[in-house]
Protein backbone atom coordinates (compact mmCIF):
# COMPACT_ATOMS: atom_id res chain seq x y z
CA UNK A 1 0.00 0.00 0.00
CA UNK A 2 1.72 3.18 -0.72
CA UNK A 3 1.46 6.18 1.54
CA UNK A 4 -0.87 8.43 -0.55
CA UNK A 5 -3.42 5.40 -0.37
CA UNK A 6 -2.69 5.16 3.48
CA UNK A 7 -3.35 8.96 4.12
CA UNK A 8 -6.38 9.15 1.91
CA UNK A 9 -7.82 5.72 3.98
CA UNK A 10 -7.08 7.48 7.14
CA UNK A 11 -8.24 10.18 6.36
CA UNK A 12 -12.14 8.61 5.29
CA UNK A 13 -11.52 6.43 8.49
CA UNK A 14 -11.49 10.26 10.59
CA UNK A 15 -14.58 11.29 9.10
CA UNK A 16 -16.73 7.69 10.31
CA UNK A 17 -19.75 9.22 11.47
CA UNK A 18 -20.54 9.86 15.28
CA UNK A 19 -23.89 11.29 14.90
CA UNK A 20 -26.12 8.51 14.13
CA UNK A 21 -29.13 10.54 12.44
CA UNK A 22 -30.09 9.36 9.10
CA UNK A 23 -28.41 11.15 5.90
CA UNK A 24 -31.80 12.20 3.43
CA UNK A 25 -31.18 11.68 -0.22
CA UNK A 26 -33.73 13.13 -2.38
CA UNK A 27 -34.11 12.73 -6.26
CA UNK A 28 -36.24 14.23 -8.33
CA UNK A 29 -35.69 12.52 -12.13
CA UNK A 30 -37.17 15.80 -14.13
CA UNK A 31 -40.50 15.03 -16.12
CA UNK A 32 -40.93 11.25 -15.43
CA UNK A 33 -44.22 9.75 -15.88
CA UNK A 34 -45.05 7.14 -13.10
CA UNK A 35 -46.49 4.65 -15.93
CA UNK A 36 -42.79 4.80 -17.83
CA UNK A 37 -41.02 3.19 -14.67
CA UNK A 38 -40.80 -0.70 -15.06
CA UNK A 39 -41.55 -0.59 -10.94
CA UNK A 40 -44.95 0.62 -11.89
CA UNK A 41 -45.87 -2.77 -14.22
CA UNK A 42 -44.76 -0.88 -17.24
CA UNK A 43 -43.46 -3.94 -19.50
CA UNK A 44 -39.87 -2.41 -20.92
CA UNK A 45 -37.08 -2.53 -18.32
CA UNK A 46 -36.58 1.14 -17.70
CA UNK A 47 -35.26 1.11 -14.21
CA UNK A 48 -34.07 -2.13 -12.70
CA UNK A 49 -32.24 -0.40 -10.01
CA UNK A 50 -34.79 1.69 -8.88
CA UNK A 51 -36.76 -0.89 -8.93
CA UNK A 52 -34.52 -2.79 -6.61
CA UNK A 53 -35.18 0.04 -4.69
CA UNK A 54 -38.93 -0.26 -4.12
CA UNK A 55 -38.44 -3.92 -3.10
CA UNK A 56 -36.22 -1.99 -0.18
CA UNK A 57 -38.89 0.38 1.07
CA UNK A 58 -42.15 1.48 -0.17
CA UNK A 59 -44.04 2.27 -3.50
CA UNK A 60 -46.71 4.55 -3.44
CA UNK A 61 -49.26 3.98 -6.87
CA UNK A 62 -50.47 6.79 -6.62
CA UNK A 63 -48.70 9.99 -6.28
CA UNK A 64 -50.10 13.02 -7.46
CA UNK A 65 -47.58 16.00 -8.33
CA UNK A 66 -49.10 19.65 -6.86
CA UNK A 67 -48.12 21.14 -10.18
CA UNK A 68 -47.24 20.28 -13.73
CA UNK A 69 -43.77 22.02 -14.10
CA UNK A 70 -40.89 22.57 -12.63
CA UNK A 71 -41.19 25.90 -10.51
CA UNK A 72 -43.84 25.27 -8.70
CA UNK A 73 -43.75 21.39 -8.17
CA UNK A 74 -40.64 21.51 -6.34
CA UNK A 75 -41.87 24.48 -4.53
CA UNK A 76 -44.57 22.00 -3.52
CA UNK A 77 -41.96 19.37 -2.52
CA UNK A 78 -39.58 21.65 -0.46
CA UNK A 79 -42.25 23.30 1.42
CA UNK A 80 -45.29 20.52 1.59
CA UNK A 81 -47.72 23.40 0.43
CA UNK A 82 -50.03 23.22 -2.89
CA UNK A 83 -49.27 26.09 -5.25
CA UNK A 84 -51.84 28.05 -3.98
CA UNK A 85 -50.21 28.64 -1.03
CA UNK A 86 -46.58 28.87 -1.47
CA UNK A 87 -47.17 31.66 -4.45
CA UNK A 88 -44.05 30.38 -7.05
CA UNK A 89 -46.05 29.48 -10.17
CA UNK A 90 -46.89 31.19 -13.54
CA UNK A 91 -46.76 35.13 -13.99
CA UNK A 92 -47.74 37.56 -16.36
CA UNK A 93 -45.27 38.11 -19.05
CA UNK A 94 -45.18 35.18 -20.78
CA UNK A 95 -45.81 31.80 -21.05
CA UNK A 96 -42.20 31.19 -19.79
CA UNK A 97 -42.48 33.45 -16.77
CA UNK A 98 -43.09 32.48 -13.04
CA UNK A 99 -42.71 33.92 -9.79
CA UNK A 100 -40.35 33.20 -7.51
CA UNK A 101 -40.67 31.34 -4.17
CA UNK A 102 -41.23 34.36 -1.30
CA UNK A 103 -38.65 34.41 1.21
CA UNK A 104 -40.72 33.98 4.59
CA UNK A 105 -42.02 30.51 3.13
CA UNK A 106 -39.84 27.81 5.10
CA UNK A 107 -38.17 25.11 3.09
CA UNK A 108 -37.28 21.54 4.02
CA UNK A 109 -33.61 22.34 3.66
CA UNK A 110 -33.84 25.60 6.06
CA UNK A 111 -35.48 23.21 8.26
CA UNK A 112 -32.91 20.39 8.16
CA UNK A 113 -30.18 22.65 8.11
CA UNK A 114 -30.74 24.42 11.47
CA UNK A 115 -31.36 21.11 12.97
CA UNK A 116 -27.42 20.19 11.87
CA UNK A 117 -27.97 18.14 8.25
CA UNK A 118 -25.23 19.49 5.76
CA UNK A 119 -27.53 20.45 3.09
CA UNK A 120 -26.69 20.36 -1.03
CA UNK A 121 -28.16 20.51 -3.74
CA UNK A 122 -27.31 19.06 -7.64
CA UNK A 123 -29.68 20.48 -10.27
CA UNK A 124 -29.56 19.77 -13.62
CA UNK A 125 -32.33 21.87 -15.07
CA UNK A 126 -30.89 25.04 -14.90
CA UNK A 127 -33.55 26.99 -15.87
CA UNK A 128 -36.30 26.48 -13.80
CA UNK A 129 -33.73 25.70 -10.46
CA UNK A 130 -31.64 28.83 -11.14
CA UNK A 131 -31.27 30.63 -7.30
CA UNK A 132 -33.50 33.61 -9.01
CA UNK A 133 -36.17 31.83 -7.96
CA UNK A 134 -35.48 30.78 -4.31
CA UNK A 135 -35.37 27.41 -4.55
CA UNK A 136 -31.95 27.55 -2.97
CA UNK A 137 -33.27 28.99 0.34
CA UNK A 138 -31.71 26.67 2.73
CA UNK A 139 -28.89 25.12 0.96
CA UNK A 140 -25.54 25.71 2.10
CA UNK A 141 -24.15 24.49 -1.62
CA UNK A 142 -26.44 24.93 -4.39
CA UNK A 143 -25.47 23.71 -7.95
CA UNK A 144 -26.63 24.40 -11.63
CA UNK A 145 -23.96 24.49 -14.09
CA UNK A 146 -22.91 21.46 -15.87
CA UNK A 147 -24.71 18.40 -14.49
CA UNK A 148 -26.16 17.21 -17.55
CA UNK A 149 -25.66 14.43 -18.86
CA UNK A 150 -26.34 12.23 -15.53
CA UNK A 151 -22.88 10.75 -16.00
CA UNK A 152 -21.94 14.42 -14.73
CA UNK A 153 -24.39 15.03 -12.10
CA UNK A 154 -23.38 11.47 -10.82
CA UNK A 155 -19.94 12.53 -10.74
CA UNK A 156 -20.36 15.68 -8.44
CA UNK A 157 -22.50 13.85 -6.16
CA UNK A 158 -20.27 11.28 -5.30
CA UNK A 159 -17.37 13.76 -4.98
CA UNK A 160 -19.38 15.45 -2.75
CA UNK A 161 -20.22 12.74 -0.60
CA UNK A 162 -16.80 10.80 -1.04
CA UNK A 163 -15.19 14.25 0.12
CA UNK A 164 -17.27 17.16 1.70
CA UNK A 165 -20.52 15.44 3.14
CA UNK A 166 -20.58 15.23 6.69
CA UNK A 167 -23.00 13.32 8.47
CA UNK A 168 -26.09 13.82 8.71
CA UNK A 169 -26.52 15.35 4.80
CA UNK A 170 -29.67 16.06 3.36
CA UNK A 171 -28.61 15.77 -0.75
CA UNK A 172 -31.27 17.07 -3.46
CA UNK A 173 -30.59 15.79 -7.17
CA UNK A 174 -32.84 16.92 -10.15
CA UNK A 175 -31.99 14.62 -13.24
CA UNK A 176 -32.78 16.19 -15.97
CA UNK A 177 -32.01 13.38 -18.65
CA UNK A 178 -36.12 12.22 -19.87
CA UNK A 179 -37.09 16.03 -20.24
CA UNK A 180 -37.46 17.36 -23.66
CA UNK A 181 -35.71 17.30 -26.08
CA UNK A 182 -35.87 13.08 -26.32
CA UNK A 183 -32.63 11.81 -27.13
CA UNK A 184 -31.00 8.85 -25.38
CA UNK A 185 -27.17 8.98 -25.35
CA UNK A 186 -25.69 5.95 -27.39
CA UNK A 187 -26.11 2.44 -26.90
CA UNK A 188 -29.55 3.81 -24.92
CA UNK A 189 -30.68 5.31 -27.64
CA UNK A 190 -31.22 1.63 -29.29
CA UNK A 191 -32.15 0.24 -26.32
CA UNK A 192 -35.84 0.10 -26.81
CA UNK A 193 -37.69 -0.39 -30.62
CA UNK A 194 -38.92 2.71 -32.39
CA UNK A 195 -36.07 5.28 -32.91
CA UNK A 196 -36.01 6.87 -36.72
CA UNK A 197 -32.60 8.40 -38.03
CA UNK A 198 -32.98 11.61 -38.87
CA UNK A 199 -35.49 13.26 -36.77
CA UNK A 200 -35.67 17.15 -35.62
CA UNK A 201 -36.20 18.53 -32.59
CA UNK A 202 -39.61 17.49 -32.45
CA UNK A 203 -40.87 19.61 -29.50
CA UNK A 204 -39.38 22.76 -31.22
CA UNK A 205 -41.12 21.96 -34.13
CA UNK A 206 -44.72 21.27 -32.09
CA UNK A 207 -44.16 24.77 -29.92
CA UNK A 208 -44.23 26.07 -33.65
CA UNK A 209 -47.21 24.81 -34.89
CA UNK A 210 -48.88 23.10 -32.33
CA UNK A 211 -49.25 20.15 -34.49
CA UNK A 212 -48.74 16.70 -32.70
CA UNK A 213 -46.35 14.59 -34.62
CA UNK A 214 -47.08 11.35 -36.53
CA UNK A 215 -47.63 8.25 -35.03
CA UNK A 216 -44.19 6.39 -35.71
CA UNK A 217 -42.03 9.75 -34.30
CA UNK A 218 -44.20 9.64 -31.19
CA UNK A 219 -42.96 6.31 -30.80
CA UNK A 220 -39.16 7.42 -31.70
CA UNK A 221 -39.75 9.69 -29.18
CA UNK A 222 -41.09 7.44 -26.37
CA UNK A 223 -38.33 4.98 -27.69
CA UNK A 224 -35.71 7.80 -26.62
CA UNK A 225 -37.68 8.78 -23.87
CA UNK A 226 -37.56 4.91 -22.37
CA UNK A 227 -33.41 4.68 -23.10
CA UNK A 228 -33.33 7.88 -21.36
CA UNK A 229 -35.15 6.19 -18.08
CA UNK A 230 -32.69 3.63 -18.01
CA UNK A 231 -29.48 5.77 -18.79
CA UNK A 232 -30.68 7.71 -15.64
CA UNK A 233 -31.38 4.46 -13.81
CA UNK A 234 -27.77 3.58 -14.16
CA UNK A 235 -26.61 6.73 -12.98
CA UNK A 236 -28.55 7.04 -10.18
CA UNK A 237 -27.59 3.22 -9.39
CA UNK A 238 -23.96 4.65 -8.96
CA UNK A 239 -24.78 7.40 -6.64
CA UNK A 240 -26.59 4.44 -4.33
CA UNK A 241 -23.12 2.19 -5.02
CA UNK A 242 -21.44 4.71 -3.24
CA UNK A 243 -23.23 5.19 -0.21
CA UNK A 244 -23.25 1.80 0.32
CA UNK A 245 -19.65 1.59 -0.16
CA UNK A 246 -19.71 4.41 2.45
CA UNK A 247 -21.48 2.86 4.87
CA UNK A 248 -24.32 5.56 4.48
CA UNK A 249 -27.32 3.72 2.89
CA UNK A 250 -28.82 1.14 5.67
CA UNK A 251 -29.46 3.82 7.80
CA UNK A 252 -30.28 6.37 4.89
CA UNK A 253 -33.76 7.92 3.89
CA UNK A 254 -33.82 7.67 -0.11
CA UNK A 255 -36.73 9.15 -1.76
CA UNK A 256 -36.88 8.94 -5.95
CA UNK A 257 -39.85 10.83 -7.00
CA UNK A 258 -40.60 13.39 -9.92
CA UNK A 259 -41.62 16.71 -10.84
CA UNK A 260 -44.10 15.92 -13.21
CA UNK A 261 -45.01 13.28 -16.37
CA UNK A 262 -45.13 14.15 -19.66
CA UNK A 263 -47.32 13.77 -22.47
CA UNK A 264 -46.78 11.88 -25.70
CA UNK A 265 -50.25 12.66 -27.59
CA UNK A 266 -52.41 12.30 -24.55
CA UNK A 267 -55.18 14.93 -25.00
CA UNK A 268 -53.92 16.01 -28.28
CA UNK A 269 -50.69 17.33 -26.74
CA UNK A 270 -46.87 16.98 -26.43
CA UNK A 271 -44.36 17.31 -23.04
CA UNK A 272 -45.89 19.13 -19.61
CA UNK A 273 -46.88 22.78 -18.54
CA UNK A 274 -50.40 22.26 -19.62
CA UNK A 275 -53.42 20.99 -17.61
CA UNK A 276 -53.26 19.02 -14.72
CA UNK A 277 -54.23 15.79 -16.85
CA UNK A 278 -53.50 12.45 -14.91
CA UNK A 279 -50.80 10.98 -17.08
CA UNK A 280 -49.35 14.33 -16.89
CA UNK A 281 -49.18 14.49 -12.84
CA UNK A 282 -49.00 11.08 -11.98
CA UNK A 283 -45.45 10.47 -10.91
CA UNK A 284 -43.16 7.53 -9.14
CA UNK A 285 -43.07 7.97 -5.48
CA UNK A 286 -40.48 5.34 -3.65
CA UNK A 287 -39.02 5.46 0.11
CA UNK A 288 -36.47 3.88 1.29
CA UNK A 289 -37.26 4.11 4.99
CA UNK A 290 -33.70 4.12 7.42
CA UNK A 291 -33.08 0.79 8.35
CA UNK A 292 -35.89 -0.47 6.09
CA UNK A 293 -38.59 0.64 8.87
CA UNK A 294 -41.50 0.54 6.30
CA UNK A 295 -41.55 -1.78 3.54
CA UNK A 296 -44.68 -2.52 0.89
CA UNK A 297 -47.10 -0.25 -1.47
CA UNK A 298 -49.33 1.74 -1.13
CA UNK A 299 -52.70 2.18 -2.91
CA UNK A 300 -53.93 5.04 -1.96
CA UNK A 301 -53.71 8.40 -3.35
CA UNK A 302 -50.76 10.79 -1.90
CA UNK A 303 -49.49 13.94 -2.47
CA UNK A 304 -45.62 15.12 -3.05
CA UNK A 305 -47.00 17.73 -0.59
CA UNK A 306 -46.42 14.74 1.76
CA UNK A 307 -42.89 14.24 0.95
CA UNK A 308 -41.59 17.09 3.69
CA UNK A 309 -43.79 16.47 6.21
CA UNK A 310 -43.09 12.76 5.92
CA UNK A 311 -39.21 13.23 6.27
CA UNK A 312 -39.18 15.63 8.99
CA UNK A 313 -41.59 13.24 11.33
CA UNK A 314 -39.17 10.44 10.33
CA UNK A 315 -36.21 12.47 11.81
CA UNK A 316 -38.22 13.29 14.60
CA UNK A 317 -38.08 17.31 13.53
CA UNK A 318 -41.45 19.70 13.72
CA UNK A 319 -43.52 20.33 11.07
CA UNK A 320 -42.99 23.28 8.36
CA UNK A 321 -45.22 26.18 9.35
CA UNK A 322 -48.46 26.22 6.99
CA UNK A 323 -48.09 22.87 5.45
CA UNK A 324 -50.79 21.33 3.75
CA UNK A 325 -49.07 18.06 3.61
CA UNK A 326 -49.63 15.01 5.76
CA UNK A 327 -47.29 11.78 7.10
CA UNK A 328 -47.48 9.41 4.00
CA UNK A 329 -49.02 6.94 6.56
CA UNK A 330 -51.36 9.37 7.62
CA UNK A 331 -52.71 10.99 3.80
CA UNK A 332 -56.73 11.39 3.86
CA UNK A 333 -58.82 14.31 2.20
CA UNK A 334 -58.21 15.25 -1.28
CA UNK A 335 -54.80 15.18 -3.22
CA UNK A 336 -54.72 18.17 -5.66
CA UNK A 337 -52.51 19.25 -8.58
CA UNK A 338 -52.88 22.83 -9.85
CA UNK A 339 -52.29 24.52 -12.85
CA UNK A 340 -52.05 28.25 -12.48
CA UNK A 341 -52.53 30.23 -15.76
CA UNK A 342 -50.37 33.81 -16.39
CA UNK A 343 -53.71 35.53 -17.56
CA UNK A 344 -54.64 34.16 -13.92
CA UNK A 345 -57.14 31.06 -14.46
CA UNK A 346 -56.53 27.72 -12.62
CA UNK A 347 -57.04 24.53 -13.76
CA UNK A 348 -57.16 21.99 -10.79
CA UNK A 349 -57.25 18.25 -10.11
CA UNK A 350 -58.90 17.20 -7.11
CA UNK A 351 -58.55 13.23 -6.19
CA UNK A 352 -60.47 10.87 -3.72
CA UNK A 353 -59.89 7.78 -2.18
CA UNK A 354 -62.73 5.88 -4.43
CA UNK A 355 -60.57 6.58 -7.76
CA UNK A 356 -62.43 9.49 -9.10
CA UNK A 357 -60.79 12.60 -10.13
CA UNK A 358 -62.57 15.99 -10.56
CA UNK A 359 -61.52 18.65 -13.08
CA UNK A 360 -62.09 22.27 -12.15
CA UNK A 361 -61.20 25.29 -14.54
CA UNK A 362 -62.08 28.65 -13.27
CA UNK A 363 -61.03 31.75 -15.37
CA UNK A 364 -62.23 34.34 -13.10
CA UNK A 365 -65.85 34.70 -14.42
CA UNK A 366 -66.60 30.90 -15.05
CA UNK A 367 -66.24 27.86 -12.96
CA UNK A 368 -66.28 24.47 -15.40
CA UNK A 369 -66.12 21.01 -14.07
CA UNK A 370 -65.84 17.30 -15.03
CA UNK A 371 -65.71 14.26 -12.89
CA UNK A 372 -63.63 10.95 -14.23
CA UNK A 373 -63.57 7.59 -12.54
CA UNK A 374 -59.92 6.32 -13.25
CA UNK A 375 -60.83 3.11 -12.53
CA UNK A 376 -62.97 2.52 -15.33
CA UNK A 377 -61.01 5.17 -17.43
CA UNK A 378 -57.38 5.38 -17.11
CA UNK A 379 -57.08 7.47 -19.84
CA UNK A 380 -59.32 10.28 -18.93
CA UNK A 381 -60.86 10.39 -21.92
CA UNK A 382 -65.19 9.71 -20.47
CA UNK A 383 -66.19 12.49 -18.10
CA UNK A 384 -69.14 10.85 -15.99
CA UNK A 385 -71.83 13.80 -16.75
CA UNK A 386 -75.06 11.89 -15.06
CA UNK A 387 -73.18 12.04 -11.72
CA UNK A 388 -74.13 14.53 -10.13
CA UNK A 389 -73.72 13.99 -6.41
CA UNK A 390 -70.26 12.87 -6.83
CA UNK A 391 -69.30 15.82 -8.78
CA UNK A 392 -71.06 18.15 -6.13
CA UNK A 393 -69.28 16.30 -2.52
CA UNK A 394 -65.72 16.92 -4.25
CA UNK A 395 -66.43 20.08 -5.81
CA UNK A 396 -67.75 21.11 -2.28
CA UNK A 397 -64.65 19.41 -0.22
CA UNK A 398 -62.11 21.30 -3.11
CA UNK A 399 -63.74 24.56 -2.39
CA UNK A 400 -63.44 23.96 1.60
CA UNK A 401 -59.74 22.97 1.09
CA UNK A 402 -59.45 26.03 -0.72
CA UNK A 403 -61.00 28.22 1.48
CA UNK A 404 -58.68 26.99 3.89
CA UNK A 405 -55.41 27.77 2.67
CA UNK A 406 -52.38 29.74 4.26
CA UNK A 407 -51.28 31.77 1.22
CA UNK A 408 -48.04 33.41 1.20
CA UNK A 409 -47.07 36.51 -0.68
CA UNK A 410 -46.12 35.82 -4.35
CA UNK A 411 -43.06 36.51 -4.67
CA UNK A 412 -40.80 38.55 -7.17
CA UNK A 413 -40.57 37.27 -11.10
CA UNK A 414 -37.07 37.66 -12.18
CA UNK A 415 -36.68 39.44 -15.08
CA UNK A 416 -36.13 37.66 -18.24
CA UNK A 417 -31.76 37.73 -19.65
CA UNK A 418 -30.36 36.10 -22.65
CA UNK A 419 -28.73 33.41 -20.65
CA UNK A 420 -31.83 32.37 -19.17
CA UNK A 421 -33.76 32.84 -22.64
CA UNK A 422 -30.40 30.57 -23.84
CA UNK A 423 -31.39 28.16 -21.04
CA UNK A 424 -35.24 27.67 -21.98
CA UNK A 425 -34.37 27.23 -25.69
CA UNK A 426 -32.16 24.27 -24.98
CA UNK A 427 -34.50 22.85 -23.35
CA UNK A 428 -37.42 22.92 -26.19
CA UNK A 429 -39.46 25.97 -24.26
CA UNK A 430 -39.08 28.59 -26.69
CA UNK A 431 -37.66 28.35 -30.78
Amino acid sequence: MSRLTLVALLAVAACRPTDPRPDVIVIVLDAVRADHLSAYGYERPTTPRIDQLASEGVLYRRAISAGTWTVTSHASLFTGRVPSSHGAYRAPGGWNAASALDESVTTLAERLGAAGWDTAAFAANEAYLDPVFNLDQGFERYETSSLYPARRLADRVISYLRWHAHWPAFVFMNVLDAHEPYAAPAPYDRLFPGKMDGVGDVNRAYLKTGILPAPDVLAHCVSQYDGELRYMDDQVARIFRQLVRAGRWDNALVVVTADHGELFGEHGMLGHGTLPWHALVHVPLIVKYPGNARRGTVDEPVSLVDVAPSILATLGLPPLPDAQGRTLWQRDGLVIAEEHASSGGVARAAYDHDGHVLFEQTDGTARRLALYDLRTDPAQEKPLAADESTTQRLATDLASLLAKLPRAPRGPVPAPDAAHQERLRALGYVN
